[in-house]
């Protein structure tokens, strides 16, 4: 049986006579089974079902079929199904707002983060913006198809209105999307509108070079050094470093395939953010932390790699930004946030140094290119403000695993072995 797209299609060059022929297959009659009984609706999928007669519900299948007639005339005659079908429902049938099927997805969103398949975090914003009052209030009475340009850029600048930055009104526009992109995908939508995107600032973050970067790894108390190399070395999320299991480093590499789903010390482990893992080669520094300070036994364990020596359990992410400051501000560079003084910072001054395109995107994990390449952009910037010397420095005395100056010799030979392979980051060692 032909779609109702096509069907709608035909409709456009033909005459009259032959509309009413043609809608003749516009439509299904179904049934559903319900706690009070049978419960008939009319099936005009992606464009939208109709369960009742103007809010009186359809019990019966020759009710059923009077009324998807009624809607074929009027198609027949030159209105477009949307509003057929809107003439029919009730007028406040939830069935057709935008809120009543947010809340559907939703349902969907706490599964999937019960199975963990997705981050508990992103379903408890996504609760905050649908809740009585919330965010997405405005557009909860709007009848699905009714969502267009117009209607969410007013909502848009609603939501500036009341004070909302920019990133934020782009967040809340995205759980539209997405929900509106999970009805598309259901057949409850044909197509999606075009979204008013505000275009954010972007965002200059303040990178540092890998000499301070050091000095303020050096200042951190030895003991509690281990996830803050992570971060720094290997371009860990923090959620990545604090997830990390004894039994995920083996024989100089460690496995990253999860992350911790939430900022608290018993926060939800699940996967990494792209859903891949990746292999890493871990850098000397590390790999002598490591060793002094990991006993080989709690890999039967499952023992977390990295723990927090003042509470005896998983690192939370308040407390690892509050140490990282902390160290930032007694060598002097008060206000180097996390992200910025350790990923952001090793992949712009890798970019700077040659390390290919693709090699850091597989390091990063990054599932999109574009991630990537804003570091080249920065890189191009030149806001690292030491650069790493090109040759190798002479040895110097080591401290707590990291050179006095900073930058231990045995790091910037490893630092030199290392290259992307198509299934990551390989070791090539010299011939």
């Amino acid at each position: 049986m032909p779609s109702p797209a096509r069907i709608l299609a035909s409709l456009e060059a033909a005459d009259r006579g032959t509309r009413f022929d043609l809608v003749g297959e516009l439509g299904r009659i179904r049934v559903e089974r319900r706690r009070d009984g049978l419960a008939f609706y009319l099936d005009f999928r992606p464009y939208g079902r109709l369960w009742s007669h103007q809010g009186i519900r359809i019990r019966d299948e020759a009710t059923a079929r009077r009324v998807l007639e009624a809607i074929r005339a009027k198609v027949a005659d030159g209105l477009p199904l949307e509003e057929a079908l809107a003439s029919f429902a009730a007028p406040d049938a939830q069935e057709r707002t935008f809120g009543w099927w947010y809340a559907r997805w939703l349902v969907v969103k706490r599964r999937e983060a019960d199975a963990g398949e997705r981050s508990p975090t992103y379903v408890r914003d996504l609760d905050y913006y649908g809740r009585p009052g919330g965010y997405l209030e405005p557009l909860g009475t709007v009848p699905l198809h009714a969502l267009d340009y117009g209607v969410l850029e007013d909502f848009s600048l609603e939501l500036a209105g009341r004070g909302l930055s920019t990133k934020s009104r782009r967040n809340v526009l995205g759980a539209v999307r997405s929900c509106l992109g999970w009805l598309k995908r259901r057949g409850e939508l044909r197509d999606l509108p075009e979204f008013p995107w505000p275009k954010v600032e972007e965002y200059e973050p303040r990178l540092i070079s890998v000499d301070d970067q050091d000095r303020i790894l050096a200042a951190i108390p030895e003991i509690e050094r281990g996830v803050f190399l992570a971060l720094a070395l290997l371009g860990l999320r923090p959620g990545e470093a604090r997830a990390l299991e004894v039994s995920d480093y083996r024989d100089g590499w460690l496995v990253v395939d999860k992350g911790m789903k939430g900022a608290s010390a018993r926060a939800p482990i699940r996967g990494t953010k792209t859903g891949r893992p990746k292999r890493l080669p871990v850098p000397v520094p590390l790999a002598d932390w490591i060793a002094r300070h990991v006993s080989p036994s709690s890999r039967l364990r499952a023992a977390p790699l990295f723990v927090n020596p003042r509470t005896g359990i998983r690192w939370s992410h308040w407390a690892i930004r509050e140490h990282w400051l902390a160290a930032a501000a007694a060598v002097g560079l008060e206000g180097v946030r996390l992200y910025e003084g350790t990923k952001h910072s090793m992949a712009t001054d890798a970019l700077r140094r040659g390390v290919s395109e693709r090699a850091l995107q597989a390091f990063l994990g990054h599932s999109d290119v574009r991630s990537t390449r804003r570091y080249a952009r920065l890189a191009d910037l030149g806001l690292v403000t030491v650069l790493r010397a090109p040759m190798p420095k002479p040895p110097t005395p080591f401290v707590g695993g990291l050179s006095v100056d900073g930058i231990t010799q045995k790091y910037v030979e490893w630092n030199q072995r290392v290259r992307a392979s198509p299934t990551g980051i390989e070791p090539v060692l010299p011939p």
